[in-house]
């Protein structure tokens, strides 16, 4: 598969604030990131996405953003000896997570898939995946009977990443269900960092609109126009992100991604980051 990911790199809404461990080479067109820690920390329950589009932040809530990336989340339960794994699917509107439930100690794993990818280790279609929050098998009906238990057995953050990818590695050997046009209309929609037309895709894919639709509701989840979109936030918030005070200007990122005015470029990014763009990066500590 052709390599995207040194188009596009989704980041979070905090990004200094988290524990990413890249994948190995041959991995990186398909996985962003592994993420956790080792050691347990306190929580009590794995944490359960409530998407609520007027959301209310509060002290000691983490916020989540669409990243457009699909996650399996693995926790173990050191105090008990249970697990539970999930698989996070694609959001559409950011939510809260409490930083610390105070009860309990979880060590976490997370395998972070690019959007694009997932299909090829999944079992099935992904029809169902918007904001889905789901037992891992109903998607990777493997996982706990060939990765689980060692995930539970590793001593190290390293010793966990290098059976995730064994497990990865097995699930590609067996890949067999892609598409060459969607991923012609995927590879349009990185390139051009999400600014496209219906028209656009229509012509990188040789496919219908209607075809397009149906499409990428099986492989990806989400229909072309949301993909884009969502594609295209995450560039406005990677760029302002890493933009010096001194030169961000949102003025050239109206411009620049395609927005009307100043309102509908704020109202656009609120719908995704919960958040003004100032009061993002001051939650960001930028």
């Amino acid at each position: 598969m052709f390599n995207l990911s040194p188009l596009y790199f989704p980041i979070t809404a905090n990004p200094d604030h988290t524990s990413e461990f890249l994948p190995c080479q041959a991995l990186q067109p398909y996985i962003r990131c592994f993420w956790g820690s080792l050691e347990p920390c306190l929580h009590s329950e794995a944490i359960v996405p409530v998407v609520d589009k007027t959301v209310c932040y509060e002290p000691g809530m983490e916020t989540i953003i669409p990243d457009t990336c699909m996650d399996i989340i693995w926790n173990l339960d050191v105090s008990t000896g249970s697990t539970r794994t999930v698989f996070s699917g694609i959001n559409d509107a950011p939510f809260e997570v409490p930083s610390d439930r105070g009860v309990g100690m979880i060590s976490r794993f997370g395998i972070r898939f690019h959007f694009w990818a997932v299909h090829y280790f999944a079992d099935d279609h992904l029809r169902d995946v918007l904001n889905a929050f789901v037992d891992v098998e109903q998607y990777f009906g493997s996982f706990k009977r060939e990765l689980g238990l060692l995930l539970e057995q590793a001593n190290s953050m390293n010793e966990r990443i290098a059976a995730a990818e064994a497990y990865l590695f097995r699930r590609l050997e067996n890949e067999g269900r892609t598409n060459d046009r969607v991923m012609n209309a995927v590879y349009t929609i990185i390139k051009q960092k999400g600014v496209v037309t219906a028209e656009d895709l229509e012509a990188s894919s040789n496919l219908s609109r209607r075809q397009l639709e149906r499409l990428f509701q099986e492989y990806i989840g989400v229909a072309p126009k949301k993909t884009a979109d969502l594609v295209r936030f995450q560039n406005v918030w990677r760029e302002m992100y890493h933009l010096s005070a001194q030169t961000k200007n949102m003025q050239d990122l109206i411009f620049t991604y395609g927005f009307s005015h100043q309102s509908h470029f704020i109202n656009n990014f609120k719908k995704y980051a919960g958040r003004t763009p100032l009061d993002a990066l001051v939650y960001a500590g930028r």
